[in-house]
């Protein structure tokens, strides 16, 4: 059985292009980020924004999934309940509140920008992809509409 089977693991992309701006905890970290973006998606339907920084760390900011209505066709908003994030070695995870909005061209992303507010600070992350061919799938699983 596959890792993804057993956790409802439904499909994970990568996009590459510019990290423009990565808060942590009200700290700017923005020279630290990656230009690598990981989001997965699982079965029941929460979604993770994955932030890379260059020592390794990640920052996720975690959605159950909630769409926000009334979004243009080449947007997506969704709301933001927690956030997780490794630094350092410590992996912490934080009740959060907060939204990530994504614009698509031709269904593929082009921008994400997420801001969360936590007991830690605010996060803030922003990113640009460089191209469709940029995203990769993991293998078998289909992206869904964005």
């Amino acid at each position: 059985m596959s890792a993804g089977a057993e956790d409802g693991l439904k499909g994970i992309d990568t996009f590459h292009g510019a990290c423009k701006k990565l808060t942590i905890a009200a700290k700017d970290r923005t020279a630290d980020c990656k230009g690598v973006l990981l989001n997965t998606r699982y079965a029941d339907r929460r979604t993770g924004f994955y932030f890379v920084t260059l020592e390794g760390g990640m920052i996720t900011f975690s959605s159950p999934g909630d769409l926000e209505p009334r979004q243009p066709a080449n947007a997506h908003a969704y709301a933001v309940d927690m956030m997780i994030f490794k630094l350092d070695g410590d992996i912490r995870k934080l009740a959060a509140k907060g939204m990530c909005r994504m614009k698509d061209t031709a269904c593929a992303l082009s921008s994400l920008t997420c801001r969360a507010d936590s007991e830690a600070g605010r996060f803030e992350g922003e990113f640009f992809a460089e191209s469709k061919a940029a995203g990769t799938k993991a293998a078998g699983v289909k992206t869904p509409d964005l």
